[in-house]
């Protein structure tokens, strides 16, 4: 019950926090509408044709990158928020204060990013929504268990990959590899705004190394085709693998950089 109440009172600092910045919201829910009406209006100049690369998961260019990019940008949440959230309690000077808490290292991973994917939730709904009744985007045809499948495995393995990305902060303050990796890559080389079947074959096989290509994939296929589990079944055990390997990996890097920064003296340093 402690640890709970610990972190319901992370939740409703960062709600606090993020509801003093109203005009940031608005300008930021407004760039998103920007982004997709390019995309909504490449989509327009192709017309009705679908290109080779999209007929394998059943639609048209908008629709695919639409989904794609509200998927991406949920368990990209992942990614980012651990260690932006190090980042800003560095910068604040309440790093330690935040570290000293009662709390194990999962609670406190899981406190620190919990208003961030609560946030989140609330943006992929009014991507649905915005969606179905602006874009008149179409998902009659979704396996929704199915995409609810491929939904955790790959928010999980983002998360163990924004756990590794704050390993770098924790240590290095500012320099962050994975994370440059991450923003810049991961959208480009997974399939987000393209099918990875445009890349040429020396790119689509760095592409295959990436999560985020099964993930974006299978989550396509299950939204755009209904595809079951059957068919989707060599991306999930993809997902499955990394999430066994990155999880642990990451939780148990994690602490050793936490302690390695007490040891040095640096947890106040930014």
């Amino acid at each position: 019950m402690n640890a709970a109440r610990v972190i319901a009172a992370f939740i409703r600092r960062d709600f606090l926090a993020e509801r003093s910045y109203r005009l940031s919201f608005a300008l930021g829910a407004l760039a998103t509408l920007g982004n997709l009406a390019v995309f909504y209006f490449i989509g327009k100049l192709f017309g009705g044709a679908m290109a080779p690369q999209l007929e394998y998961f059943g639609a048209g260019y908008f629709p695919y990158v639409f989904t794609a990019m509200a998927f991406f940008g949920y368990i990209g949440t992942g990614a980012g928020s651990y260690a932006g959230r190090l980042r800003l309690e560095q910068t604040q000077g309440t790093l330690e204060a935040t570290l000293s808490t009662p709390l194990g290292v999962i609670q406190l991973l899981a406190a620190m990013s919990a208003w961030n994917f609560l946030f989140a939730t609330f943006e992929l709904l009014i991507y649905a929504l915005v969606g179905i009744f602006i874009f008149k985007l179409d998902f009659a045809a979704a396996n929704w268990p199915a995409a609810a499948l491929v939904f955790f495995l790959s928010a999980a393995c983002f998360a163990a990959l924004g756990i590794l990305s704050s390993c770098f902060v924790m240590l290095f303050k500012r320099g962050n590899p994975l994370a440059w990796l991450l923003n810049n890559f991961e959208g480009l080389l997974g399939g987000v705004y393209f099918p990875v079947a445009v890349l040429p074959a020396w790119l689509a096989a760095v592409s295959n190394l990436l999560p985020v290509t099964y993930a974006v994939r299978a989550f396509q296929l299950t939204v755009h085709k209904g595809a079951g589990l059957s068919a989707i079944k060599g991306d999930l055990l993809a997902l499955i693998i990394f999430d066994a390997v990155l999880i642990p990996a990451s939780v148990w890097l994690f602490g050793l950089s936490v302690e390695r920064a007490r040891k040095a003296g640096t947890l106040g340093e930014y």
